[in-house]
């Protein structure tokens, strides 16, 4: 009695392993190649604006990243040391500056001090040399995103 899915499966390898091929085929050895993602072909015509968008963007991420690293460092670097203070040396922090006024709570106000002008360092900053890296970058890309078909 014969069934209808007996034939779905592919017949077993033969007794005599290695296959009688020398080499197991492959699939997809005759596809074209192609350049992998960012990198330009040899051959395409616009391979010099590809390869200058790439060092835009390079140049953009390390701005980027000097800026946040700077910004970071500077807000929560002051607010490790103003812990550090307070675990390890409580006498000095408590001490009296003038009248009911303690080292602590200055160096608490001094911190808020510091996160706003790290903020306001860092959106300054942004506006100045990172901001014209992206819009170098966005330019030559054309019209992307939800105003690609609005006209200006």
């Amino acid at each position: 009695m014969t069934y209808s899915h007996d034939n779905l499966y592919p017949p077993s390898a033969p007794r005599g392993w290695p296959l009688p091929h020398p080499e197991p085929q492959s699939y997809g050895h005759d596809a074209p190649r192609h350049a992998s993602y960012g990198q330009a072909a040899r051959n395409e015509p616009y391979a010099h604006e590809t390869h200058r968008r790439g060092t835009d963007l390079a140049a953009l991420r390390s701005a980027y990243r000097l800026l946040r690293r700077i910004t970071t460092l500077a807000a929560l670097g002051s607010f490790a040391v103003y812990v550090v203070l307070s675990c390890w040396a409580p006498g000095l922090m408590g001490s009296r500056i003038a009248g009911e006024l303690s080292l602590g709570m200055t160096l608490d106000v001094f911190q808020l001090v510091v996160t706003f002008a790290a903020v306001f360092w860092y959106g300054r900053s942004a506006r100045r040399s990172v901001d014209p890296l992206a819009r170098a970058v966005r330019e030559p890309a054309g019209p992307m995103g939800r105003d690609a078909g609005v006209a200006r």
